[in-house]
């Protein structure tokens, strides 16, 4: 039978030479049942080639190549002929040198549902039953080792590696892959990438925190491993804080790559609702795009489109040609997006080896067609390829600053404590870095680098996306907690020492005592102030005035009282005096509903829960919530225990539908008056929720301040919300991010995400609200101005792709400066507006080009009707521009609904922007552009305003404290997300036995205990700019410091300012320090220079001048990391520097009149515990201990049964300080009778040196069974630094310590799940009893403790923390505390519960984790109740 044609596709693939390629004509022929060699002809207008039929019998795919000259995407019609059977077929005219890199990698979390021990390395004690911690073999030490192994044995392979969190632990443990890996990375084959310590959470932290991120990453990488990091590797974060971009840039790296963000969690393709979505075509830009940020600036962006994992699924192929297959067809799907011929295909995913497939795929792919070709690759080889064929082609990346957010909402709000920690002590670590850089320059003491060097390693570890986002289980909370407090405590004992050193030179002298208020900020405030004073106590002012107090608790001899500091200079302070003979004056309860002070007049209604039914602002007269509605109406809303539709649990907020609210309830309401100020108290019940609320008006004090308190809740996947109906119509959301504010869309909090997943929910930094960022400024066409437009997100659109950026990318900078992010599209393109693809929605287009440039403009011209026509024609006739407004069909409010589609060109209000040829249209762009610059508004005609809301020029805000989460509905009432619980998975899990519960046997994810949440409200005429919103809620998330002193002389005024920046509140100062980052580059000491951390707050640019005490002699502008100057800048006894709008700049300047440090350091020098232990990240223990750990000991084995004969271990000592020398001595301690050779060991290390040697071990001949002990320690600046060998003489009851043989690792899905058992493994110390619970009055004191008795024949050390939630911190201390216990003995591990006077009654947990020689031990959690009922 003759062969018969089958089907005939064209196809992207060529043949032949890169020179001479040939496209690939894909041909299936049925040979029947037997044919000879033939051959097959296709042939076309312009097209043409042959190939061969191999002989043999059935179907076989030929590949035919053909030869033509017509452009790419030309449809040509073709003939495929064998012998006498003929088929017509079209061939689409591909375009050749594509180029498809698969970048080798493994993303990794150092903690998530898994604990930061089990994710770093495999342990000798840890088994394979699960009775320890699971087994994870893809753990951080094993996928480094694979991967190099891979790279050494496979010349091909290449990968890259990423995170500080394994980085430093393997090149401590392992120094001896340190020259492999340099060789790797000299040789291109290895890239070290992120660029940041870790993958954070930048839109959950402060902007500071995330410029420590990029300091630690980058200094490690680049300084210690001698790498050469270029890419922010992003993989995995949920979303990103808009200056993101221009901090990665400022730090000197030159791209970004991450795989979530505009496209809601999993991407264009790979996320799909109700069927739709699931196509990168449905993105408005290329996967390469310039990412800028609110500063302006930013860098070359490859978003993934198909996700972090999208090339590792073949590695299940079962032959090479189904993997080839597959990587073929995901060529196909990311084809469409990128910006040149360059496609980037990550080929790894959470914890992965090697792909088995990849440099199979590079050998054979590129051995069978010439394009596109596969090949293994690293990420700076793909962006070199991304800029040359840009730069070949004359063009520019598309300019975006599009919001990437939200992605994950719940992560919001999700173990809220951790936001509140987090909050509290980022405000520490700045106030502490100022305080203490102060005091240095004063000659008052050292500055305290240990231990601040920890205070940021472990905000920057707790930034990881699975920390502070909540999306960890239940035992890591408990070791993240840890974390945060001992940053928390670290940052405070620093602020502390070097505020009273400071306090220490004031001129206090004067009747009484003194009263110093210490302000951290650099504008001057007034605030209130809580401090203890003598009881009995009357306050005057400088002036000798009286200032009211209110006393808020009484103790036997002192009183906790609040006042009105007023006027006290920024980076300053102000003297109050404390005199005898005052009245304690108490709140006190008076009738009514009603409080007022100089700004807002409130009412609460107790019918509607103790809600407020009027906030009105009192020198406007205005109220500012709807009427007929509440204002702080607390409500709770179901949720689902995971995302009905994604399936996942803590990272999505997932609302039912169903909602319970305070105003269907009654509540007690009482109002109390003081001299400081009044206040309503409420409280009442609302599902199951026990509540009480604060509204409090200090007299002075130009806010309402908030507090509610959730006493007790017992609930399950809920989620708790305030909400407040204000009324500011045609007013736009907006929110602070990380050193910039911008404006948001709405959101749906209402939503049952079962049918409308995305409830809209964004992250703030210090407030949020609802105002007006920038404006369309609205006229006739005779000129009668019609109103102000406020605009939030905006897509710009172009005629095409190569305009992007000479059309659009000054605009696109302006507009986000003033706050308005945009998206860059082109006419042809997707449009921006679907929230089944897009994870926010835009309220305005900008079309650039008129109906003969842009189809767009024509589409919106001709649907619009003949008045815009008109309008625009006459404008280009007169002037040769023009400018039109054409209204939505909706109003904006109106068209945001669930699951909104925002596509239609008359779905948003739009404008048009025109010009009669190129020149004049880029004038008018311009011109524009320079109108938002200026003054944040540009001038459109309108020929009428149809359905669009207009400002009026109002603005209301919600400041708070640690608590990000908001939502702004379409009609404009602000919602305020408190906490949630939620059971989804990983909620609850724990994983080392014996499980850990609350006291009443909940999961900790659950929040079953008592909550705190400040928040403020503030508002007044104009933008949040004239309402100065930025100062504001840093002063809100910023306490003022006070300090009471004895009389005493001083060289400092009773009233001074060390620092002043103007002009004051535009210019805000983020920190100020001793210049360079010594610890994080390996070094120790810093230079005699200043750095002074500035940024700009309102989105203009400005001339600041910063003046000091010190005076200044030199300065210069540098990047992020301190270390290249971008500019000098002119001192003239006062710094004056230029900044552009939102700009954050670091200056570096050299005090004129700075004193020499002197005396003790301004913090801890050495761990509380000693010695450290080597192996921290076996204790959970998060980042390197104090100082950055220099200096390292390790050993290898660390477990070794005793047999009769001498012992055999490898000592390793490995050294990153990269200046200098290291020298110490080695010793070995042993149980008597036990000897080592080496004993001990002189040790002297070149600068990154390293070096290791054999150490035998003998015991004593005769020896009892049981447990001992070898530790192999070295001196390390003030530390002891040792690992510690485990010895075990079998024949007695520990034998069980060691694990079983090992087997086949525990089925993944078991894992996850965690433990339920009740006891754990024995481990040779024994925990035999704990305190049940503790009761304390406020001012009362109490203890905590567990008894732990040792099982084994030898010391041990260890770590002791108590866990508790934020909130409790101030009265359980210390934080951590060393312990020893002898062998067979029994100690007592406790810690101290000292309430303070004035501490609310409430309920928590704390929990003891025990940490010794790499094992972890967690004492149940016992409740801790303060109690007015436990008064004596």
């Amino acid at each position: 039978m003759a062969s018969r044609i089958v089907s005939v596709s064209s196809t992207d693939l060529f043949i032949g030479t890169e020179q001479e390629p040939r496209q690939v004509v894909r041909v299936t022929v049925d040979r029947g049942w037997r044919s000879g060699a033939h051959d097959v002809e296709v042939s076309g207008p312009d097209l043409g080639g042959t190939a061969e039929v191999p002989a043999g019998k059935g179907e076989v795919v030929v590949d035919v190549g053909v030869s033509t000259t017509s452009p790419p995407g030309t449809e040509i019609p073709v003939y495929v002929r064998i012998g006498q059977s003929t088929v017509q077929g079209t061939v689409t005219v591909a375009e050749p040198g594509w180029r498809m890199f698969l970048v080798s990698h493994f993303h990794y979390d150092p903690v998530w549902w898994n604990t930061q021990a089990a994710y770093t390395q495999t342990w000798e004690l840890q088994g394979n039953d699960g009775t320890t911690r699971p087994v994870w073999e893809h753990n951080g030490f094993n996928l480094v080792r694979a991967h190099l192994d891979m790279a050494l044995s496979d010349p091909d392979y290449t990968f890259v590696l990423a995170e500080v969190d394994y980085l430093k632990p393997f090149w401590d443990v392992h120094p001896e892959y340190r020259q492999v890996l340099r060789d790797l990375i000299a040789a291109g084959r290895v890239e070290v990438m992120g660029g940041t310590y870790n993958e954070p959470n930048t839109n959950l932290t402060g902007s500071e925190t995330t410029i420590r991120n990029l300091v630690y990453g980058i200094g490690y990488q680049r300084s210690i491993m001698g790498a050469d990091p270029r890419t922010a590797w992003q993989l995995d974060a949920f979303g990103h804080d808009p200056q993101f971009p221009g901090l990665v840039a400022e730090a000197g790296l030159s791209s970004t790559s991450w795989a979530r963000g505009p496209f809601h969690q999993w991407g264009p393709i790979l996320t799909k609702f109700d069927e739709a979505g699931g196509d990168a075509r449905n993105m408005q830009f290329p996967a390469e795009f310039e990412w800028l940020s609110p500063s302006g600036r930013g860098v070359i962006t490859h978003y993934m489109p198909n996700h972090y994992s999208a090339g590792w699924w073949m590695d299940s192929s079962a032959t090479l040609e189904e993997a080839s297959e597959k990587v073929y067809e995901l060529f196909q799907a990311l084809k469409p997006a990128a910006a040149t011929r360059n496609t980037l295909l990550p080929v790894g995913t959470d914890y992965t080896p090697p792909n088995k497939w990849v440099t199979l795929i590079h050998r054979d792919w590129n051995s069978r067609y010439v394009w596109p070709k596969f090949v293994c690759g690293n990420p700076r080889d793909f962006f070199a390829a991304v800029h040359a064929e840009l730069t070949e082609r004359g063009i520019a990346p598309s300019p975006q600053t599009r919001d990437m957010n939200p992605v994950y909402t719940g992560k919001d709000v999700s173990y809220i404590d951790t936001k509140q920690a987090q909050r509290a002590a980022e405000t520490a670590a700045t106030d502490a870095e100022k305080l203490a850089t102060f005091a240095r320059l004063l000659g008052l003491g050292e500055y305290p680098e240990a231990a601040l060097d920890k205070v940021w390693r472990q905000l920057a570890y707790g930034a990881h996306h699975d920390a502070i986002t909540g999306s960890e289980s239940d035992q890591v909370y408990i070791d993240l907690v840890t974390g945060w407090r001992e940053a928390h405590d670290l940052a405070a004992d620093v602020r502390d020492r070097a505020l009273t050193a400071i306090v220490g030179r004031v001129d206090t002298t004067g009747e009484g005592r003194a009263v110093v208020v210490a302000n951290t900020l650099a504008h001057a405030r007034t605030d209130v102030v809580r401090l203890t004073v003598p009881a009995g106590s009357r306050l005057v002012d400088d002036a000798g005035e009286d200032v009211p107090l209110v006393v808020e608790a009484l103790s036997d001899n002192d009183s906790t009282v609040s006042f009105v500091a007023r006027d006290v200079p920024g980076m300053g302070w102000r003297t109050w005096r404390l005199l005898p003979g005052g009245e304690p004056a108490r709140w006190s309860t008076v009738d009514g509903l009603s409080i007022a002070n100089e700004f807002f007049s409130v009412t609460a209604d107790p019918a509607r829960g103790g809600a407020l039914s009027s906030i009105l602002e009192v020198h406007s007269g205005r109220e500012l919530l709807h009427a007929d509605q509440v204002g702080n109406e607390l409500r709770v809303y179901e949720e689902y225990p995971q995302h009905p539709e994604f399936g996942e649990g803590p990272w999505h907020l997932v609302p039912t539908g169903a909602v319970v609210t305070s105003a269907k309830t009654e509540a007690q309401v009482r109002v109390e008056h003081s001299p400081a100020g009044q206040r309503i108290v409420v409280t009442g019940r609302i599902g199951e929720v026990d509540y009480e609320q604060r509204i409090t008006l200090w007299h002075g004090v130009d806010r309402l301040d908030l507090r509610t308190r959730v006493l007790d809740f017992t609930g399950s996947d809920r989620l708790l919300r305030v909400k407040f109906p204000v009324d500011v119509p045609g007013a736009r959301p907006i929110s602070e991010v990380g050193g910039a504010v911008i404006a948001r869309g709405f959101a749906l909090p209402e939503s049952d995400t079962a049918e409308a997943p995305w409830t809209l929910d964004n992250p703030a930094n210090t407030f949020f609200g609802v105002s007006t960022t920038a404006a369309l400024i609205l006229c006739s066409p005779d000129g009668v101005k019609l109103g102000d437009a406020a605009i939030a997100i905006a897509e710009v659109v172009v005629p095409a792709i190569e305009d992007a950026a000479p059309l659009a990318r000054d605009l696109v900078v302006a507009l986000g400066r003033i706050g308005v992010t945009a998206t860059t599209s082109t006419a042809a393109g997707a449009r921006y507006g679907w929230l089944h693809v897009d994870s926010n929605l835009p309220d305005v287009r900008i079309v650039l080009g008129g109906p003969e440039d842009n189809p767009l403009a024509a589409e919106l011209v001709s649907r619009a009707g003949q008045g815009v026509h008109d309008e625009l024609k006459r404008q280009l006739d007169e002037r040769g521009a023009a400018r039109v407004f054409v209204p939505a069909e909706t109003s904006v409010e109106r068209a945001w609904v669930h699951n909104a589609d925002l596509r239609d060109v008359r779905a948003l209000p739009a404008v048009i922007i025109a010009g009669s040829d190129a020149e004049t249209l880029a004038a008018e762009i311009g011109a524009v552009t320079v109108g938002f610059a200026e003054s944040t508004a540009a001038e459109f005609i309108a020929i009428e305003i149809g359905s669009t809301t207009m400002s009026q020029g109002h603005t209301v805000g919600l400041l708070s404290y640690g608590i990000p989460g908001f939502a702004v509905d379409p009609a404009g009432a602000l919602h305020l997300s408190l906490m949630r619980s939620c059971t989804g998975w990983p909620s609850g899990v724990w994983l080392d036995p014996p499980v850990r519960r609350m006291p009443d046997g909940s999961a900790f994810q659950l929040q079953h205990w008592t909550h705190d949440f400040d928040y403020a409200l503030v508002s007044g005429a104009g933008d949040w700019r004239a309402t100065d919103l930025v100062a504001r809620g840093h002063a809100f998330s910023t306490p003022l410091r006070p300090e009471v002193a004895d009389a005493h002389d001083g060289d400092l005024p009773a009233s001074h300012a060390l620092l002043t920046v103007s002009p004051e509140r535009r210019v805000a100062v983020q920190t100020v320090k001793p210049a360079g980052n010594p610890s994080a580059t390996g070094g120790r000491a810093h230079g005699d220079d200043v750095t002074v951390r500035l940024v700009e707050t309102t989105g203009r640019p400005v001339t600041a001048t910063v003046e000091s005490a010190f005076g200044w002699t030199a300065a210069r502008e540098t990047d992020l990391l301190e270390d290249k100057e971008k500019r000098a800048v002119t001192v003239d006894g006062a710094i004056t520097v230029t900044l552009d709008g939102s700009q954050i700049a670091t200056v570096v300047g050299t005090p004129a009149d700075a004193a020499e440090p002197a005396g003790e350091v301004l913090g801890v020098t050495a761990e509380p515990a000693q010695p450290v232990y080597s192996r921290y990240w076996l204790h959970n223990r998060g980042p390197a201990p104090l100082g950055f750990f220099p200096v390292s000991v390790t050993a290898n084995p660390t477990v070794l049964t005793v047999a009769g004969q001498a012992l055999e271990t490898t000592v390793s000592i490995a050294s990153q300080l990269m200046s200098e020398d290291f020298t110490s001595e080695l010793t070995v301690v042993l149980p008597d009778g036990w000897t080592a050779e080496p004993a001990s060991r002189p040790i002297t290390l070149a600068p990154g040196g390293h070096t290791a040697f054999p150490l035998t071990i003998t015991p004593p001949s005769t020896v009892d069974p049981g447990l001992r002990f070898a530790r192999v320690r070295i001196g390390s600046g003030a530390d002891v630094v040792e690992d510690v060998i485990t010895l075990l003489v079998p024949g007695g009851e520990l034998d069980a310590i060691i694990p079983p043989p090992p087997g086949e690792e525990i089925d993944h899905e078991k894992q996850t799940k965690g433990t339920t058992a009740t006891t754990g493994r024995e481990t040779g110390l024994r925990i035999t009893s704990t305190t049940e619970r503790v009761t304390v009055a406020p001012g009362g004191s109490g203890r905590l403790a567990l008894t732990v008795t040792s099982a084994a024949s030898d010391r041990i050390d260890g770590e002791a923390m108590p866990v508790s939630p934020w909130g409790t911190w101030e009265f359980v201390h210390p934080y951590a505390t060393g312990f020893t216990v002898e062998p067979g003995a029994s100690t007592e591990i406790g810690f101290d519960i000292d309430v303070p006077a004035d501490a609310e009654p409430g309920h928590w947990w704390v929990l003891i984790k025990l940490m010794w020689f790499g094992r972890i031990q967690y004492g149940t959690a016992v409740p801790v109740e303060v109690s007015d009922a436990a008064r004596g």
